[in-house]
């Protein structure tokens, strides 16, 4: 399997700008063997772009219905039909959310044909008193669907933003705690990635791809990454 390289644009850019960082990607696709896939705010989505085979866009959140009166919200049915074929769930920075509520999104996800990115985090508690598996383990049982495909994030909460990156051991029995779970399910970490980490991070064997944050918003940053990736995995 390729590696997979997920862009997480959050609340920032335009469309305008999407369209440009597609354009600038998609001119360089034929250098790129990862798997891409930027997610956008939703309103950047386009009503008709050219992608190249190894790029996909994604969302950065689904409701749990199909329709309803939901104000504000967006169905993934909604989503697909903008051209949508993955997306985030459950990230840590949307801390109202249940876990109840992430697996219902990632089953509904996946009945509407997406794929879900569905994140699992430690807090900076779980950390400091080695908790951490413990906590991911909780997540997993109790977050993640028990049918259809999916890919497992794992975005400690105390990592995002700070330029602190767990230990590559740390990292490493975290995604073997997912696997426990989900089996042959591809599990990718996220938490101030950058290009300064990003070769240290490819050392780590079973890590099947990166969810990329504030690095992911300057095209020149996200590319010099992606040519880490390429050269080294």
């Amino acid at each position: 399997m390729s590696f997979l390289i997920v862009a997480n644009w959050k609340m920032n850019r335009t469309r305008s700008s999407f369209f440009d960082f597609i354009s600038k990607l998609n001119s360089k696709s034929n250098e790129i063997a990862s798997r891409l896939v930027i997610c956008p705010p939703f309103t950047s989505f386009p009503d008709d772009i050219e992608l190249s085979n190894n790029i996909s866009i994604g969302a950065q959140n689904c409701h749990h219905k199909k329709s309803g009166s939901y104000t504000g919200e967006i169905s993934a049915e909604m989503l697909k039909e903008l051209g949508c074929t993955h997306v985030i769930l459950g990230h840590s920075e949307r801390i109202n959310e249940t876990d109840s509520e992430i697996k219902l999104k990632s089953e509904t996800a996946i009945e509407s044909g997406l794929h879900p990115i569905i994140c699992v985090s430690g807090n900076a508690k779980d950390y400091k008193g080695e908790k951490t598996k413990e906590a991911i383990g909780y997540q997993c049982k109790n977050r993640l669907p028990t049918h259809g495909e999916y890919t497992v994030a794992y975005e400690p909460m105390w990592a995002i933003g700070t330029g602190h990156v767990p230990s590559n051991d740390a990292i490493a029995e975290v995604i073997e705690v997912i696997k426990s779970y989900t089996g042959k399910k591809h599990v990718i970490y996220g938490g101030s990635v950058s290009s300064e980490n990003i070769e240290n991070l490819l050392n780590i064997s079973s890590l099947s791809g990166v969810l990329i944050g504030s690095a992911s918003l300057d095209f020149d940053c996200f590319y010099k990454i992606v040519q880490q990736v390429e050269k080294l995995y």
